[in-house]
């Protein structure tokens, strides 16, 4: 692709994922944004289209502004060509810019942008095995928070996910939204779109019952072999959020060491909770935004 070409915007599809995955692996690229699975699931509340080269992808997302874009994702040349091709017709803003991408910004284009931390959009990272083992202070609060969720019941018991129970993941979902409002309502269309295809999107995830009935369900998806996403989790009663992640972290597979709970979209009770989960890191990304 050349700057002198159109970029060309789609809608995104199944059929893409297994380019899209491949230029992700190759690149490097963690942030659980750029995943195939968020794009996919995200796509009609984000008003996400998506262009595609050979070696990057460029995502428009529309919910931010007519100019708004995920930073591409891609290799070196393939993110430059992209950027070549889109800065010749408009001044483009840029989300989830990593670090790394900003520093090829102000070399590739010196000047030309200004950035911002989008504190809002940080990503959560927490470690699988201290959060399992919950040793020292640090972990005080979260460990009375977990042993008062485990309480709540006499009986707690976790099954797979898959296509054939997935019906009752999506009663929850539904019963969690009712009782949120429209809020709620906005997160249950990208949850049924991802569930709609849990299997061809190679998702994870457990149901959850206390004393034999549901209580909550974990849907995810693999960013590497050692990263996993929580791409959706629905708690019905909030008292066993953190037994609930106890137990999620519990059953993930030996490979993942890493958890990753996305953002807070600066809801203060959102913050609060996820930091009293004692995370390992909040990985910074920035909007750029040209002079």
């Amino acid at each position: 692709m050349s700057s002198s070409m159109k970029l060309l915007f789609d809608n995104i599809v199944l059929d893409q994922k297994e380019q899209v995955e491949a230029i992700r692996s190759i690149s490097g690229n963690t942030i659980y944004t750029y995943t195939f699975t968020t794009l996919f699931s995200w796509k009609n509340i984000e008003l996400y289209e998506i262009c595609l080269s050979d070696e990057a992808y460029l995502v428009r997302n529309g919910k931010r502004g007519n100019n708004a874009y995920l930073f591409p994702c891609g290799t070196e040349s393939g993110k430059k060509q992209l950027l070549d091709a889109l800065l010749e017709c408009e001044k483009p803003v840029f989300y989830f810019v990593s670090d790394e991408d900003k520093e090829f910004l102000e070399k590739s284009f010196p000047g030309r942008f200004v950035f911002s931390e989008c504190r809002d959009d940080f990503p959560y990272l927490y470690d699988k095995d201290d959060q399992i083992a919950l040793i020292g202070k640090n972990y005080r609060k979260l460990r009375n928070r977990i042993n008062k969720g485990r309480n709540m019941a006499e009986t707690w018991s976790t099954e797979a996910l898959t296509y054939a129970n997935i019906h009752r993941a999506l009663f929850i979902n539904r019963m969690w939204a009712e009782k949120r409002g429209k809020d709620g309502v906005a997160d249950m269309d990208a949850v049924e779109s991802a569930l709609d295809h849990f299997t061809e999107l190679d998702m994870w995830g457990l149901l959850f019952q206390a004393d034999g009935a549901d209580v909550a369900y974990v849907a995810g998806s693999f960013i590497t072999n050692e990263i996993y996403d929580v791409n959706f989790c629905k708690v019905l009663d909030r008292d066993c959020d953190c037994y609930i992640k106890w137990l999620l972290y519990s059953a993930l597979p030996s490979d993942v060491k890493t958890v990753d709970s996305e953002e807070d979209m600066g809801l203060e009770g959102l913050r609060t909770h996820k930091l009293l989960r004692v995370p390992k890191e909040l990985t910074t990304v920035w909007k750029g935004s040209m002079n």
